[in-house]
């Protein structure tokens, strides 16, 4: 039974380290490359634009 057990442990920790590793894979190609600046930049920030651009102003700037 404890043979069992560790089997399935050593198993399990070895599909979480893998996840671990490729989650840290991509998170710092993603840095490296800048890509989340990138992401704000072309997709974030238009729809946030279309947003407050299409919103009806009750007072002006003057």
């Amino acid at each position: 039974m404890k043979k069992k057990a560790w089997k399935l442990l050593v198993k399990l920790l070895g599909k979480t380290l893998l996840a671990a590793l490729i989650f840290f894979a991509a998170t710092f190609t993603l840095y490296i490359t800048n890509g989340e600046n990138k992401l704000i930049y072309y997709v974030v920030r238009p729809f946030l634009n279309r947003h407050y651009d299409s919103q009806t102003r009750d007072r002006r700037i003057v």
